[in-house]
């Protein structure tokens, strides 16, 4: 089965729903950080950003972004949120995202960063070796969120030089 991920644009309505019950879930503390969130509002344009969402049965499952550079040719600032909980579908489906990035749109960098407690930091450090990025660095006590305390924010980038290095068998 070939994984395709959907333009966020076509379930904006959707996400409007999805995304104001995952700000109430302190178990999205580190994706909505400081404790605010706008409604929900698909980019207009794909020049400056790609939303996509992971659908399981027609249902949005999950969401997936970044904001596109194009001075440098970069993905940067990317987001992932999984609205159910653990999910072959979505996993297989962030990895496509990361795949599209590189091999689809031939982005020739990404860069993001997790708050350090964030669960996915795991996830992220897996996928930073596995494809040959690295840890840009750590910003102490950058952010404080909504449980009040002050968390570390972790840098990442993932050149493509590296990746395709990475994948190739």
């Amino acid at each position: 089965m070939i994984w395709l991920l959907e333009l966020a644009a076509k379930y904006e309505t959707e996400l409007q729903g999805k995304f104001a019950d995952a700000f109430m879930d302190e178990h999205n503390l580190f994706y909505f950080g400081g404790g605010y969130m706008d409604k929900y509002k698909a980019s207009d344009s794909t020049w400056n950003r790609h939303e996509f969402v992971s659908l399981n049965d027609g249902k949005v499952i999950g969401y997936l972004s970044y904001n596109i550079n194009q001075r440098t040719n970069s993905a940067e600032g990317m987001c992932a949120i999984n609205f159910g909980g653990k999910s072959p579908t979505f996993s297989k489906d962030f990895m496509r995202f990361l795949k599209d990035i590189f091999e689809k749109y031939h982005f020739r960098k990404l860069s993001f960063g997790v708050y350090i407690g964030n669960p996915a930091e795991r996830m992220y450090d897996r996928y930073i070796n596995k494809f040959g990025g690295r840890i840009v660095g750590i910003e102490k006590k950058s952010a404080m969120l909504t449980d009040g305390n002050f968390y570390d924010h972790k840098m990442y980038e993932i050149f493509r030089d590296d990746y395709i290095r990475a994948v190739k068998p």
